[in-house]
């Protein structure tokens, strides 16, 4: 508001030089946190304060540019791209080869509708079973949801989670984005320029009671959570870091044919 009040006065000044601006902003919306907000304005890039300073003349303004600011790091999707994927329906009913993209911070499903104007919709995860997304170099992920799995977090009960291995016991994997707002105004600003959205992502054991337990990627974790067969896992668990997903799936598959 303050830099049309700006442009507003130089108008009707004659006295004052005006130089046209040719930097395209685009419009943001109002938000009251320091820094864009997470999904609507992380492509602003500049951030204009029209001052009026002591012992400047009531006509006369001083126009700075913050540049301090610059951008955003990281992606709130999956995938940064849109791909074709496939959504099951709890109904039974399946769509094929549609644009999808998954929001990993808003853990929200997103389809793009062509016919529509390019016009993208959420869909709602109740009715959601599955979905898979393919990353065009042959790789699918599946994720899943699992409403009747028994858990006390609300953040994982009837939530989306990414297949690692299905079997008896299935290790599944939550990917989910934290976002962090630029800051860098104020006596007690961190100096970070740059809105970052980060991988916040958590690891489950799904046992065939329908039980869903939190674990981490290390041996000690991964064996508590299958200690009903502690002794047994114990020679291959040593053999393996369990430090990587892979690993952590070479021992839920012995669990498996234990």
């Amino acid at each position: 508001m303050r830099y049309y009040l700006l442009l507003l006065c130089l108008s009707v000044l004659p006295a004052l030089a005006q130089t046209p601006d040719t930097t395209r902003r685009k419009a943001a919306a109002t938000s009251t946190s320091q820094g864009p907000s997470a999904l609507e304005t992380t492509d602003a890039n500049l951030r204009a304060n029209v001052l009026q300073g002591a012992g400047i003349t009531p006509n006369s303004f001083i126009l700075t540019v913050d540049n301090r600011y610059e951008g955003l790091v990281g992606t709130p999707y999956f995938l940064p791209k849109w791909t074709n994927g496939q959504v099951d329906l709890v109904g039974g009913k399946t769509y094929t080869n549609v644009p999808l993209k998954f929001d990993a911070a808003r853990q929200a499903l997103i389809l793009l509708r062509p016919r529509q104007g390019n016009d993208s919709i959420i869909i709602d995860r109740a009715t959601v079973q599955n979905f898979r997304l393919d990353n065009g170099a042959g790789q699918v992920y599946l994720f899943r949801r699992y409403p009747s799995a028994k858990t006390s977090e609300a953040e994982a009960a009837g939530g989306y989670f990414l297949v690692l291995h299905e079997g008896k016991t299935s290790l599944l994997k939550r990917v989910s984005k934290t976002f962090q707002a630029a800051d860098f105004k104020g006596a007690y600003a961190s100096g970070d320029r740059y809105d970052t959205f980060t991988d916040a992502n958590t690891y489950y054991l799904l046992k065939p009671d329908q039980s869903l337990t939190k674990v981490k990627l290390s041996k000690k974790s991964l064996l508590d959570a299958l200690a009903d067969k502690r002794d047994a896992l114990k020679p291959a668990a040593d053999k393996l870091s369990l430090k990587t997903e892979a690993d952590a799936i070479a021992l839920v598959k012995e669990y498996d044919g234990l």
